[in-house]
């Protein structure tokens, strides 16, 4: 008897680029609730990506502001081809085609890591607008959070490395094994 297993949406991208920058084949322990910088290239993590439930709690404790003179609401910009839930609550929307979104992921991970990933095809507008995300990005190094929902390994590798030279791995997220 042969097991055959079906996963309906595909994460197939993201655990090979996982496996190849971490040495595991899992999805890491995403904390939005420790992130004051959160950039989504269509993750809808508030309505259909990984544990939406969990995530919404987490990042809804992020968005209120306390009764403390040191509060601070975390920044959300979200990535993506058309409105979602999740982009309908962020501070800052950045409209790209589906066709560019890999270059728009190569954008933020030149401007982050220093890279030379082509971004052509990618509308100027979003260009400016990512590397001035990618200077918040800098300036919250290991409070920020960068997730991408594409199941393509080399751009899911950028946003590895993004979040790499950001300090994010055990602070924002956790590699569970």
């Amino acid at each position: 008897v042969e097991l055959v297993s079906y996963d309906p949406v595909s994460f197939h991208g993201a655990l090979t680029a996982n496996e190849k920058s971490f040495g595991e084949r899992v999805m890491p322990d995403y904390r939005f609730d420790k992130a004051d910088y959160i950039v989504s290239f269509g993750a809808h993590f508030l309505g259909t990506w990984l544990s939406p439930i969990e995530f919404a709690k987490d990042y809804a404790s992020k968005r209120v502001m306390k009764n403390s003179k040191n509060a601070k609401m975390s920044r959300h910009v979200q990535v993506e081809s058309h409105m979602s839930m999740t982009g309908s609550n962020a501070d800052n929307r950045i409209l790209v085609k589906p066709s560019e979104q890999g270059a728009a992921i190569a954008q933020l991970y030149n401007s982050v890591v220093g890279g030379s990933a082509p971004t052509s095809g990618l509308n100027e507008k979003a260009k400016e607008a990512l590397t001035k995300v990618a200077q918040q990005l800098k300036q919250n190094a290991g409070k920020s959070i960068v997730v991408s929902a594409s199941n393509n390994v080399d751009e899911q590798l950028m946003v590895n490395a993004i979040n790499q030279a950001l300090s994010n791995h055990g602070n924002t997220m956790m590699m569970a094994s």
